[in-house]
């Protein structure tokens, strides 16, 4: 049985943390871009540095949840902040590989790796 859609998101300092659960489809996509709004939204636009979506519960990702990711990372890029992605399993990895996103987005395959991958690339922006 598939688990139910799910998003919740953490604060720690100037950090954002999305995890998502379930299913990423046209029903729940804009779910997805809401939660990852509301985050971001949570911490002063000068004082967040990073986002991560942690995608670990993630059982199916179509077309519309890469659509979130690519608006996202666009975002994020806009605003100066690292974007990572915690995708520990196929079921995410391989729609990513398919359609070239691995080559542009950070994908990590843990929480701690995603924050290291912040702030290597934050380090390089100074």
């Amino acid at each position: 049985m598939p688990q139910a859609f799910a998003t919740r998101w953490t604060r720690e300092g100037s950090e954002v943390v999305v995890t998502i659960a379930g299913e990423v489809d046209l029903t729940t996509a804009p779910r997805v871009r809401e939660a990852v709004k509301d985050a971001r939204d949570s911490v002063a636009p000068v004082a967040l540095t990073t986002v991560i979506l942690d995608l670990s519960e993630v059982e199916h990702l179509d077309s519309l949840g890469l659509a979130v990711l690519v608006e996202t990372a666009a975002e994020c890029h806009s605003a100066e902040q690292a974007l990572a992605l915690v995708c520990p399993t196929p079921v995410v990895t391989r729609p990513l590989e398919m359609t070239g996103l691995d080559g542009i987005l950070t994908i990590t395959a843990s929480l701690e790796e995603a924050r290291e991958a912040a702030r290597k690339y934050l380090s390089g922006k100074a």
